[in-house]
């Protein structure tokens, strides 16, 4: 078991085999490369990726298919090669957020999801060459988007959720980082 001390959770008790290895580290933070996936709370969308090497140090994540379901990750085999995908399947793409003081301006990185392993605990940040793609991804306005397409009750309902899901995470971060599957290689 590992012991952390973090500024968000408290102190937490991480097993071995929880562990995910990022061994580039993340855009800002090549020297973290050891962290743990915490769920925000079983019915939200929002996990947490903690960092076991600086307690100060975690981000939100979210499946981008929440919000854009046309989300595509376009990567070579060499680029993903490390994470020893056995397939596709077996990749999970999370992508940050950023939560600021407004829930309506919560953003998220599409430029630059990141890829589990989940298998072997391994992950990796990739940057995207796909235009259509952003750092600051409004997921709010891409909700709005998609009610649009579905029936207004429906969508009135998911804009609602996660309007209170986001100003639920806001109390616990004042800024962070988000998860999805969807690949493809090339």
């Amino acid at each position: 078991m590992i012991q952390v001390k973090t500024t968000r959770f408290g102190d937490i008790e991480v097993r071995d085999s929880d562990v995910i290895e990022l061994p580039s580290g993340l855009i800002g933070f090549p020297e973290l490369t050891k962290y743990v996936l915490l769920d925000h709370d079983k019915e939200s969308p929002f996990k947490w990726l903690q960092s076991l090497q600086d307690g100060g140090i975690a981000f939100v994540l979210i499946n981008p298919l929440l919000f854009n379901p046309d989300y595509t990750v376009e990567v070579s085999e060499a680029e993903v090669s490390d994470l020893q995908l056995g397939s596709e399947d077996d990749a999970v793409i999370s992508v940050i957020v950023t939560m600021p003081s407004n829930p309506q301006n919560m953003t998220a990185n599409l430029k630059a999801p990141l890829v589990f392993n989940l298998k072997n605990r391994l992950g990796k940040q990739l940057i995207l060459n796909n235009p259509a793609y952003s750092t600051r991804h409004n997921v709010m306005e891409e909700l709005k988007k998609r009610a649009a397409e579905i029936d207004s009750g429906q969508a009135q309902q998911v804009i609602d959720s996660a309007k209170v899901e986001a100003a639920n995470t806001m109390k616990e971060a004042s800024g962070g980082s988000t998860k999805s599957k969807s690949t493809k290689k090339r």
